[in-house]
């Protein structure tokens, strides 16, 4: 039977983006975003369309759509901590981390500090 054997390769990955400043990266962040909206606009109204047509499926040349109505549950935790208390809540809640990036547009004001 052959031996199994460990190659070393010292293939660092390059992002995407290594040459460009960090303000280049924080206005392209800004206009992915701003993309993203636009897109994300145009797909809720699409959205909106089928659903205003009350139709329950619709087939395209490349997609397939269905429109469903559902019950959606959610956890009123204000109300929970209230009738519960706050040590209660906090006991049986899971933490995580995560990191959050928040892009905004620069004003004329901030552009001139």
């Amino acid at each position: 039977m052959p031996k199994a054997t460990a190659h070393s390769t010292s293939t660092i990955a390059v992002s995407l983006f290594h040459n460009l400043s960090l303000g280049e990266i924080v206005d392209q962040l800004g206009h992915a975003k701003a993309e993203a909206a636009e897109v994300k606009a145009r797909e809720d109204a699409l959205k909106a369309e089928l659903i205003a047509r009350g139709v329950p499926e619709a087939e395209g040349m490349l997609f397939r759509a269905t429109v469903s109505d559902v019950t959606r549950w959610t956890l009123d935790t204000d109300r929970v901590k209230q009738e519960m208390g706050e040590a209660w809540f906090t006991a049986r809640c899971k933490v995580g981390a995560s990191t959050t990036v928040r892009v905004s547009a620069r004003t004329a004001t901030r552009k001139a500090a």
